[in-house]
């Protein structure tokens, strides 16, 4: 039953795409699937929180987090496809020989507090991420103006059953030592920039 495998998060706001969501992926909650590996399968309104590290849906005026995703099997939103790795969820960027897969993490910088003659710190009178989390705030789809998260992407390659990071260029000839000079005749040739997804899907299309 699904009330098994979903735990609550918090009261849900009224959602519209005119919101920006700063500490989700999406940029709203977005209509998606969730496929059980009992096989069932959930239609929700679904956000990735950058924050936690927990795939979000909305139902019935609630926020409801994955709570066991090693139950899940893969989760299908706005066209894109995400699969449980330990405790969080990766994006599958690439699904073939090897796999390519990203990680998306987010940090919080929280709203500095005046400690006198324009100063700033960032930790005075602050309220932390654990304190978000315990008030229901990092589970609303958008936080108070005052604070800022930025994210971080890390690449994911599968190679022999196992996932190993590939988030440099280093790392990805790490794992492919006998391709080396493919690889960096491919990135010359293209100038791939190792920042944005798209380049690193093409890269590792010449891989397989």
């Amino acid at each position: 039953m699904i009330c098994f495998l979903f735990v609550t998060a918090s009261n849900a706001q009224q959602v519209t795409k005119a919101i920006t969501v700063s500490h989700y992926l999406l940029d709203t909650f977005y209509t998606g699937k969730i496929l059980m590996k009992s096989g069932e399968v959930f239609q929700r309104k679904l956000n990735y929180n950058i924050l936690t590290g927990e795939m979000i849906f909305s139902d019935n005026g609630r926020n409801l987090a994955i709570e066991q995703p090693s139950a899940t099997d893969t989760v299908f939103v706005t066209g894109r496809k995400f699969v449980p790795v330990e405790k969080e969820f990766y994006e599958v960027l690439l699904s073939q020989t090897y796999s390519l897969y990203v990680e998306y993490n987010g940090t919080l910088i929280e709203p500095g507090a005046s400690i006198g003659y324009g100063n700033a710190s960032p930790t005075t009178n602050a309220i932390s991420l654990s304190s978000l989390i315990r008030s229901g705030m990092v589970y609303e789809i958008k936080l108070p103006d005052d604070y800022k998260v930025t994210t971080q992407k890390t690449f994911w390659v599968r190679k022999d059953g196992k996932l190993r990071r590939a988030n440099t260029l280093k790392q990805l000839i790490s794992i492919f030592p006998e391709k080396k000079q493919l690889i960096n005749d491919f990135v010359k040739a293209n100038k791939t920039d190792y920042s944005k997804p798209g380049d690193v899907v093409a890269l590792m299309q010449q891989l397989q």
